[in-house]
This record gives C-alpha cells, sequence and structure tokens, in this order.
C-alpha cells in the first residue's frame, strides 16, 4: 500500500475507534461474544497508568507489574491496523469483497487457507469491524464470529449466530423479540427463527473459524444460497476459514456450487515480521521491563515453527507471566527460554495423549536422526530404519512401512514434522524429507513418560541415529 493510503487507513482506524459504540443501535452491531476488543480495553483502563490496585485476600497478592494491559498479547485481541504487519494485500482483498455490504449490497463470499497463526482470523475480523462501522447510514449490517472448533454441528452454528446478532435494538418496540435456545427445536425450527431475526438487517458477514471441524457442510450450503431460496432477504457474506488447503477442494458438490468464494491463501510470517508484530505490542508491558533481547528470541522460536504469530504471541505473553510469579522487575532471556520449554512440553504432550505406543516410537525415531544427524531434513527411509532399531530394543511389533508413511502424515497435520519433497540426484529418485519442528529433548522427557520407553535415554538414542 502507499503512504497516502496508510495514511488514510489510520484516519479510519481512529475514527472507527471513536464511532465504534456510537452506532451499535442501528447499524454496526457488535455481534462477537463477551471478551471482545472494545470489552477488554475498557476492563484494563483503570490500571492503563500503572495504577496498583489493593486486595484484601492474601492468597492474591499484587503482582509486581510486568504487565500494562496483559489483554493485548492474548490470542484473539484484535488490534488496530497499524500494529497489524504483513497483511496489507490481504486486507484490500477482503476489504473489496465485502465493500457492497457497507451499502446494503451482496458481498462477495470468501474461502481463507493457511497454516496456523498466520493472521487468517485476526485480519478477517479487523477488516469485517470496519466494513459494519463503515455501513452507510441507511444500511443495517452486522457481524458475527464462530469457531467451529466450539460450535460443530449444524443446530449449534445456527443457534450461535442467531444469538449473536439477536440484539434488542434491532428490534421495534411493538415487535416479539425472537427467542434462540441452545436447543430443543428441529433443525428447521432454528433456520426459521434466523431467517427472522436477520429480517432486521440489511447485509451481514458471518465469520467462520475452523470452518473444517463441521460435522456436516449442509450449515455452509444452507446459508450460502439463503437469499436464493427466499429465506431471507437480508444479503449474507460467509468468511469461511480453514488450516487445511484443500478443505474447499473436498466439499459436498452442492455445497461447493452455493459456496462460490474467493479464495485467498495467507503466507506464513518470517521472522522479521514476527519481530515488527511483537514490537506492536510491546505496550503491552510496563515501560523498561522487556530486555533487548527478549523479543528476538521469541520471533526465532516462532520462525522456527512456520512463522506462527499465535504460538509468538502465547510466548510473549508466557514469559512475561513467569517474570511476574517469580517478583522479577524485568522479563529476561531465561524467563523465555524456560517458557519455551513449559508451552512445547504441554502442546506435544496434548498430541502423544492417547495415541498408540507406535506413534510415540515414531516420534522417537525422528528425535534421535534430530540430535545427532547433521541434516536438518531426513528422508522417509532413514526415519524407517531408526524406528525399527527403537521397537526391537523395546521388545514392541514392528508396522510395515506404508503405514509408517501414514504415522508421518498425520504428524505432518498435526505440525510435529514438515514435511517436503526432494530430488536424491540421478538414478536417487524422488523422496519425502522431514524436519521435527520441536526440540528432541522435549519429545524425549514426554514419550517416556510411557513405561513401554522408560529405558530410553538421551545417551541410547545415538546409537538409533
Amino acid at each position: 500500500m502507499s503512504d497516502s493510503t496508510s495514511t488514510s487507513d489510520e484516519s479510519r482506524d481512529q475514527d472507527f475507534r471513536a464511532s465504534d459504540g456510537q452506532n451499535a443501535q442501528f447499524r454496526g452491531q457488535t455481534s462477537e461474544p463477551k471478551g471482545s476488543l472494545d470489552e477488554t480495553e475498557k476492563s484494563q483502563s483503570s490500571d492503563e497508568n500503572g495504577q496498583q490496585f489493593e486486595v484484601d485476600d492474601p492468597l492474591f497478592s499484587q503482582r509486581t507489574g510486568i504487565f500494562r494491559n496483559k489483554e493485548m498479547v492474548r490470542v484473539g485481541w484484535v488490534p488496530d491496523g497499524n500494529r497489524i504487519v504483513g497483511r496489507d494485500d490481504y486486507i484490500s482483498t477482503i476489504s473489496s469483497c465485502l465493500n457492497d455490504a457497507v451499502y446494503g449490497g451482496a458481498p462477495n463470499h470468501i474461502s481463507i487457507t493457511g497454516k496456523t497463526g498466520t493472521g487468517k482470523s485476526l485480519v478477517s475480523r479487523y477488516v469485517t469491524r470496519r466494513a459494519v462501522n463503515a455501513s452507510v447510514d441507511d444500511v443495517r449490517m452486522g457481524h458475527t464470529y464462530l469457531d467451529c472448533s466450539k460450535s460443530s454441528t449444524e443446530v449449534q452454528v445456527i443457534s450461535t449466530i442467531g444469538q449473536q446478532l439477536n440484539d434488542e435494538s434491532i428490534y421495534d418496540e411493538a415487535e416479539d423479540i425472537v427467542k434462540m435456545p441452545d436447543t430443543g427445536l428441529p433443525t428447521d425450527k432454528f433456520y426459521k427463527r434466523l431467517w427472522q431475526i436477520l429480517a432486521h438487517y440489511d447485509s451481514v458477514i458471518i465469520i467462520l473459524d475452523e470452518v473444517d471441524l463441521l460435522r456436516s457442510d449442509h450449515v455452509l450450503m444452507s446459508l450460502a444460497k439463503a437469499v436464493e431460496s427466499n429465506d431471507t432477504s437480508c444479503q449474507i457474506g460467509i468468511i469461511a476459514i480453514s488450516n487445511q488447503i484443500n478443505y474447499f477442494d473436498e466439499l459436498n458438490p452442492r455445497t461447493k456450487s452455493a459456496f462460490q468464494a474467493v479464495e485467498l491463501n495467507f503466507d506464513p510470517y518470517n521472522a522479521t515480521q514476527i519481530q515488527d508484530i511483537l514490537r506492536g505490542r510491546e505496550d503491552a508491558f510496563r515501560d523498561g521491563v522487556l530486555t533487548d533481547d527478549v523479543i528476538p528470541l521469541v520471533a526465532a522460536f516462532s520462525a522456527q515453527e512456520h512463522g506462527d504469530a499465535r504460538k509468538a504471541m502465547r510466548l510473549f505473553r508466557t514469559a512475561g507471566e513467569l517474570a511476574d510469579r517469580e517478583g522479577s522487575g524485568v522479563v529476561e532471556e531465561h524467563h523465555v527460554r524456560r517458557s519455551q520449554d513449559t508451552l512445547e512440553k504441554d502442546r506435544f504432550r496434548d498430541f502423544l495423549q492417547g495415541t498408540p505406543t507406535q506413534m510415540k516410537a515414531a516420534c522417537l525415531s525422528i528425535a534421535a536422526k534430530s540430535l545427532y544427524s547433521r541434516d536438518d531434513y531426513i528422508i522417509t527411509g532413514e526415519l524407517y530404519d531408526a524406528y525399527q532399531q527403537i521397537t526391537n530394543a523395546v521388545d514392541m511389533d514392528t508396522i510395515g512401512i506404508r503405514r509408517f508413511r501414514d504415522i508421518l502424515d498425520e504428524m505432518q497435520l498435526s505440525q510435529v514434522i514438515e514435511t517436503k519433497e526432494v530430488n536424491m540426484g540421478k538414478g536417487g529418485g524422488r523422496h519425502n524429507s522431514h524436519r521435527l519442528l520441536h526440540n528432541p529433548e522435549v519429545i524425549l522427557d514426554i514419550v517416556v513418560e510411557d513405561t513401554r520407553f522408560r529405558a530410553i535415554s538421551k545417551a541410547s538414542l545415538k546409537r538409533f541415529a
């Protein structure tokens, strides 16, 4: 974007913040759950200048004051436009797709893919809020955000959308407010009540995050063709977000036909961009509490894992919380490293929980290779050799290489490893090669919690590599 465009964007941001609460009664319904940006900023405002609060209960002692506004470093906090880094082109495309809705017309549907932590949800919510605020005076425009990992059934989706849009201010005094329960109605009755609520809007933007976790894509089809089916005259725009690149290609043909969307794929952040993102949240901490090496180190850890800004923000906050708990007046490098180890163990423990021992043996094989091999990427055959040695050492069954490849695919989908195809040169053919995205010592610590692998140590892994 040009400098002039950036300046006008900042001006619109100021207008957005100034007028956000003034327009809610008629246009710009803030239809997101409690805990969104506006509420959290208000809840934190009394502490902006470092005011300390007295607590009567000694169990909850006053912290040393590492944070000025912790909400700013929580995943899900939607920043102002000047804090959004490296996403100008995506912002421009999404705003173009939503432009007609600002005037009460039909917006384009949008399908967004990309790895976790690339800004898909943040940018979608930011642009949608800007669009709602920009809607012309005689247009009633609403928006709603839904996490499909929490609302995955058709009824849950329709009920949640209806509840978020069902603001009393959209009704005339003489009208009865539509009741939208959580459960207890047939599916068609939930839809009927949603159409009644939407009748009070000219246009609505619905963000379906992690849409691939829906149990059925029927709800996506129903929303996409609602106007065509004469269910509602409200113009609905859907922003459907998925971490799975191929999700939208594999939709039911009828759903794919109804959901004609502009396709966007978000690229990962690089280390420099993540540093810029973190510096944009630096004022979440009090002046002078961050040592110079904290932000570069957090960015470096995140860049190792596909440039995941969510993980960077979580690590940034956790390091501050650790320093706060210890009564430290500053956040230092050792706080970041210890927090990284803790978060990594938690993530990997969650991944392994309930998985078969074959997955754990496969994880040990790539941990061994990562610890003792000079190569960052290891081809499947070498990993399988290490896996066979491990299963023999602990006296467990050895699966075939085809099933082993399936396990590696699962590990890639869960972002335990990164996989790419490599050409081994003339006569060598093409092979999948894999890189571990976690600290191999952390993997060892978690896997040996299983008594089956208790005899394996870091030193013994060397012979398997």
